[in-house]
Protein backbone atom coordinates (compact mmCIF):
# COMPACT_ATOMS: atom_id res chain seq x y z
CA UNK A 1 0.00 0.00 0.00
CA UNK A 2 1.57 3.34 -1.43
CA UNK A 3 1.26 6.12 0.71
CA UNK A 4 -1.58 7.93 -0.51
CA UNK A 5 -3.80 5.02 -0.17
CA UNK A 6 -2.52 4.72 3.16
CA UNK A 7 -3.25 8.03 3.97
CA UNK A 8 -6.98 7.63 2.13
CA UNK A 9 -7.16 4.25 4.33
CA UNK A 10 -6.57 5.81 7.35
CA UNK A 11 -9.21 8.58 6.74
CA UNK A 12 -11.61 6.44 5.96
CA UNK A 13 -11.36 4.24 9.24
CA UNK A 14 -11.26 7.60 11.39
CA UNK A 15 -14.21 8.83 9.63
CA UNK A 16 -16.24 5.10 10.12
CA UNK A 17 -15.33 4.33 13.98
CA UNK A 18 -16.19 7.70 14.60
CA UNK A 19 -19.56 7.66 12.78
CA UNK A 20 -19.82 4.10 13.90
CA UNK A 21 -19.82 5.07 17.60
CA UNK A 22 -22.02 8.26 16.79
CA UNK A 23 -24.62 5.84 15.48
CA UNK A 24 -24.35 3.04 18.15
CA UNK A 25 -24.58 6.29 20.73
CA UNK A 26 -28.01 6.67 20.19
CA UNK A 27 -28.78 3.37 22.05
CA UNK A 28 -25.57 3.12 24.57
CA UNK A 29 -25.72 7.23 25.68
CA UNK A 30 -28.93 8.73 26.41
CA UNK A 31 -27.75 12.13 25.92
CA UNK A 32 -25.77 11.37 22.48
CA UNK A 33 -27.74 11.73 19.35
CA UNK A 34 -30.49 14.64 17.26
CA UNK A 35 -33.57 14.21 20.01
CA UNK A 36 -35.95 14.68 17.09
CA UNK A 37 -34.44 11.38 15.92
CA UNK A 38 -34.11 9.84 19.01
CA UNK A 39 -38.36 10.38 19.66
CA UNK A 40 -38.52 8.79 15.77
CA UNK A 41 -36.41 5.71 17.13
CA UNK A 42 -38.74 5.60 20.03
CA UNK A 43 -41.57 5.41 17.75
CA UNK A 44 -40.51 2.36 16.39
CA UNK A 45 -37.10 0.71 18.24
CA UNK A 46 -37.20 -2.45 16.43
CA UNK A 47 -36.43 -1.38 12.98
CA UNK A 48 -34.37 1.18 14.20
CA UNK A 49 -32.38 -1.24 16.17
CA UNK A 50 -32.72 -3.76 13.39
CA UNK A 51 -30.87 -1.14 10.88
CA UNK A 52 -28.11 0.99 12.88
CA UNK A 53 -26.38 -1.25 15.20
CA UNK A 54 -25.54 -3.75 13.03
CA UNK A 55 -24.22 -1.25 10.12
CA UNK A 56 -22.61 0.85 12.97
CA UNK A 57 -20.84 -2.12 13.52
CA UNK A 58 -20.17 -3.61 10.29
CA UNK A 59 -19.12 0.29 9.08
CA UNK A 60 -16.51 0.19 11.80
CA UNK A 61 -15.47 -3.88 10.70
CA UNK A 62 -15.86 -2.89 7.26
CA UNK A 63 -12.52 -0.56 7.00
CA UNK A 64 -9.95 -2.89 7.70
CA UNK A 65 -11.10 -5.33 5.42
CA UNK A 66 -9.37 -3.29 2.68
CA UNK A 67 -6.15 -3.34 4.09
CA UNK A 68 -4.02 -5.48 1.82
CA UNK A 69 -1.20 -6.09 4.95
CA UNK A 70 -3.88 -7.29 7.47
CA UNK A 71 -5.55 -9.97 4.74
CA UNK A 72 -2.31 -11.11 3.95
CA UNK A 73 -1.13 -11.67 7.52
CA UNK A 74 -4.19 -12.62 8.94
CA UNK A 75 -6.02 -13.73 6.53
CA UNK A 76 -8.46 -16.53 8.66
CA UNK A 77 -9.38 -13.57 10.24
CA UNK A 78 -10.24 -11.66 6.60
CA UNK A 79 -12.59 -14.26 6.06
CA UNK A 80 -14.17 -14.18 9.18
CA UNK A 81 -14.51 -10.29 9.75
CA UNK A 82 -16.34 -10.83 6.14
CA UNK A 83 -18.67 -13.40 6.57
CA UNK A 84 -19.92 -11.13 10.09
CA UNK A 85 -19.85 -8.16 8.15
CA UNK A 86 -21.89 -9.71 5.15
CA UNK A 87 -24.56 -10.96 8.37
CA UNK A 88 -24.95 -7.68 9.49
CA UNK A 89 -25.09 -5.77 6.02
CA UNK A 90 -28.13 -8.33 5.57
CA UNK A 91 -29.81 -7.72 8.77
CA UNK A 92 -29.28 -3.83 8.60
CA UNK A 93 -30.77 -4.02 5.40
CA UNK A 94 -33.80 -5.44 6.09
CA UNK A 95 -34.21 -2.77 9.08
CA UNK A 96 -32.94 -0.17 6.82
CA UNK A 97 -36.00 -1.32 4.57
CA UNK A 98 -38.09 -1.49 7.71
CA UNK A 99 -36.84 2.16 8.66
CA UNK A 100 -37.09 3.40 5.45
CA UNK A 101 -40.83 3.00 5.27
CA UNK A 102 -41.63 5.08 8.57
CA UNK A 103 -39.28 7.88 6.88
CA UNK A 104 -41.06 11.18 7.43
CA UNK A 105 -41.39 14.16 5.14
CA UNK A 106 -42.07 12.50 1.57
CA UNK A 107 -42.53 9.80 -0.60
CA UNK A 108 -39.19 10.21 -2.07
CA UNK A 109 -37.09 10.61 0.92
CA UNK A 110 -38.80 7.09 1.92
CA UNK A 111 -37.91 5.63 -1.93
CA UNK A 112 -34.50 6.92 -1.60
CA UNK A 113 -33.24 4.94 1.71
CA UNK A 114 -35.34 1.99 0.52
CA UNK A 115 -33.61 1.59 -2.83
CA UNK A 116 -30.41 2.19 -0.62
CA UNK A 117 -31.75 -0.79 1.47
CA UNK A 118 -32.46 -3.20 -1.46
CA UNK A 119 -28.98 -2.39 -3.25
CA UNK A 120 -27.07 -2.55 -0.36
CA UNK A 121 -28.02 -6.29 0.18
CA UNK A 122 -27.99 -6.92 -3.77
CA UNK A 123 -24.22 -5.64 -4.08
CA UNK A 124 -22.91 -7.99 -0.11
CA UNK A 125 -24.95 -11.24 -1.63
CA UNK A 126 -23.34 -10.64 -4.72
CA UNK A 127 -19.76 -10.14 -2.97
CA UNK A 128 -20.53 -13.21 -0.94
CA UNK A 129 -21.43 -15.21 -3.83
CA UNK A 130 -18.52 -14.26 -5.64
CA UNK A 131 -16.21 -15.32 -3.05
CA UNK A 132 -18.20 -18.44 -3.05
CA UNK A 133 -17.75 -18.96 -6.46
CA UNK A 134 -13.69 -18.38 -5.80
CA UNK A 135 -14.03 -15.45 -8.23
CA UNK A 136 -11.55 -13.22 -6.37
CA UNK A 137 -11.85 -10.34 -8.81
CA UNK A 138 -15.24 -9.94 -8.85
CA UNK A 139 -15.82 -10.50 -4.88
CA UNK A 140 -13.27 -7.33 -3.90
CA UNK A 141 -15.54 -5.42 -6.60
CA UNK A 142 -18.84 -6.25 -4.99
CA UNK A 143 -17.10 -5.70 -1.57
CA UNK A 144 -15.73 -2.13 -2.76
CA UNK A 145 -19.53 -1.09 -3.90
CA UNK A 146 -21.06 -2.97 -0.83
CA UNK A 147 -18.50 -0.78 1.74
CA UNK A 148 -19.35 2.32 -0.95
CA UNK A 149 -23.05 1.98 0.22
CA UNK A 150 -22.22 1.20 3.61
CA UNK A 151 -20.20 4.80 4.11
CA UNK A 152 -23.67 5.96 3.35
CA UNK A 153 -24.16 6.82 6.90
CA UNK A 154 -21.03 8.88 6.37
CA UNK A 155 -21.96 10.97 3.57
CA UNK A 156 -25.56 11.49 4.94
CA UNK A 157 -23.58 13.18 7.89
CA UNK A 158 -21.85 15.25 5.94
CA UNK A 159 -24.23 16.41 3.05
CA UNK A 160 -27.01 16.73 5.48
CA UNK A 161 -25.64 19.88 7.59
CA UNK A 162 -24.49 21.28 4.25
CA UNK A 163 -27.86 21.42 2.71
CA UNK A 164 -29.03 22.64 5.51
CA UNK A 165 -26.03 25.34 6.78
CA UNK A 166 -24.67 26.62 3.47
CA UNK A 167 -27.61 25.78 0.55
CA UNK A 168 -30.23 27.27 3.08
CA UNK A 169 -32.74 24.40 2.38
CA UNK A 170 -34.91 22.94 4.96
CA UNK A 171 -34.60 19.88 6.81
CA UNK A 172 -36.93 18.29 5.18
CA UNK A 173 -35.57 19.72 1.78
CA UNK A 174 -31.99 18.32 2.65
CA UNK A 175 -33.53 15.54 4.23
CA UNK A 176 -35.13 14.00 0.79
CA UNK A 177 -31.97 15.19 -1.02
CA UNK A 178 -29.82 12.97 0.65
CA UNK A 179 -31.90 10.14 0.90
CA UNK A 180 -30.31 9.94 -2.77
CA UNK A 181 -26.84 11.99 -2.49
CA UNK A 182 -25.89 9.69 0.63
CA UNK A 183 -25.26 6.88 -1.78
CA UNK A 184 -25.48 7.18 -5.22
CA UNK A 185 -22.04 9.75 -5.47
CA UNK A 186 -20.73 6.85 -3.37
CA UNK A 187 -21.48 4.05 -6.01
CA UNK A 188 -19.87 6.35 -8.99
CA UNK A 189 -16.20 7.12 -7.02
CA UNK A 190 -16.79 3.10 -6.60
CA UNK A 191 -16.96 2.91 -10.55
CA UNK A 192 -14.44 5.34 -11.03
CA UNK A 193 -11.82 3.60 -9.08
CA UNK A 194 -12.62 0.16 -11.37
CA UNK A 195 -11.66 2.11 -14.12
CA UNK A 196 -8.51 3.95 -13.24
CA UNK A 197 -6.78 0.67 -13.32
CA UNK A 198 -6.33 -2.36 -15.70
CA UNK A 199 -8.37 -5.25 -13.19
CA UNK A 200 -4.99 -7.51 -13.00
CA UNK A 201 -3.47 -4.16 -11.32
CA UNK A 202 -6.51 -3.85 -8.73
CA UNK A 203 -6.40 -7.20 -8.05
CA UNK A 204 -2.82 -7.45 -7.14
CA UNK A 205 -2.80 -4.42 -5.03
CA UNK A 206 -5.84 -4.94 -3.02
Amino acid sequence: MNWSRSIAWWFMVLLAIAIGVYALSYFLISEMGDPSFKIRYDAIPWSAKLHIIPAGVALILGAFQFHPGLRRKWTSIHRNSGRVYVILVSIAAVGGLSLAWYAPHSPATRLGFASLAVVWFYATGMAYRSIRAGDITRHKQWMVRSYALTLAAVTLRMQLPFYQAVLGLSFDEAYAIVAWFCWIPNLVVAEWFFNQEPISKTAKSM
